[in-house]
């Protein structure tokens, strides 16, 4: 018994060597993130895609929190460039209003559609290019013997900008359009408006009204992805000159593939639609 408690202590030894050893050695260290702020201003067409946007990256970044604010287009890009948010989601650019005090660094994430909405209950079927121009113009006030009333959105919305280029070529609508502020409010008088006629991006449609084809194509996320829809725009990522920072982190994110959520439709209900398609959405 004691020939064998002295051979065992070398051993016992021997693992008291090694868990020194091992409570010794150099620990991983542990970095904390210092916590961050990102500021988001999103169009008003871009706020689903804003959201959702700002909800996974702060999942894939816990230390972030982001501040999400929603203007019209002109508003947002104002707010950007006064230095009110790190970030601008925009659903327009325009030409010739760049300031050389404050460049801007612009980068396309995505395509948005805008859909031509009428009332549920309209006789309209299907419409193109050129009767769109002269409904919004002016010339064309009836269809089947119905009274078609124009509505269109406020100076400064992207929405109206997109849709005066690509259908009124740049030339504002009839002035016996009714104006509305905002996409809710246009599907709001539409939808309570027998002879109504507007137009609100894609993500916003809903089924209290009836979204149009435009030369024979609903404004589905395959056609305006592959361009066949006629009425689809660029969304941009814009910020003052080159984005830095946890700017620069988060449009690299989206850029890389963030932009995975923000396809489908967003609206609670699906839009109603003139015939059997595929259900109308945007990105």
């Amino acid at each position: 018994m004691i020939l064998g408690l002295r051979s065992a202590l070398p051993l016992a030894l021997l693992v008291c060597v090694v868990l020194s050893a091992s409570a010794c050695a150099p620990q991983p260290m542990r970095v904390t993130r210092e916590p961050q702020t990102l500021r988001l201003v999103a169009a008003a067409s871009c706020e689903s895609s804003a959201q959702r946007a700002a909800e996974a990256y702060e999942a894939s970044r816990p230390w972030v929190t982001t501040d999400v604010q929603v203007f019209n287009t002109s508003v947002a890009e104002e707010v950007l460039r006064e230095g009110g948010a790190d970030v601008a989601l925009l659903s327009w650019l325009w030409d010739g209003v760049e300031e050389p005090d404050v460049p801007l660094w612009t980068e396309g994430f995505g395509r948005d559609g805008v859909a031509v909405i009428v009332h549920p209950e309209s006789s309209i079927a299907e419409v193109g290019l050129v009767e769109l121009r002269e409904i919004f113009q002016g010339r064309l006030q009836e269809w089947d013997g119905m009274t078609l009333t124009v509505v269109s959105r406020e100076g400064g919305s992207g929405t109206r900008a997109a849709f005066e280029s690509m259908v009124l070529g740049g030339e504002s609508p009839t002035l016996n359009a009714v104006v509305v502020p905002s996409s809710d409010s246009m599907i709001e008088y539409v939808a309570s408006t027998p002879g109504a006629i507007g137009y609100v991006a894609t993500e916003r449609a809903s089924g209290d009204v009836r979204i149009l084809p435009v030369e024979g194509v609903l404004p589905t996320e395959q056609a305006i992805a592959d361009g066949r829809y006629p009425l689809w725009r660029q969304l941009y990522l814009a910020t003052r000159g080159e984005p830095t920072g946890e700017a620069r982190e988060f449009c690299q994110w989206l850029l890389r593939g963030g932009t995975r959520i923000l396809s489908g439709v967003t609206s609670r209900r699906r839009p109603a639609v003139a015939r059997e398609e595929p259900d109308p959405g945007g990105t």
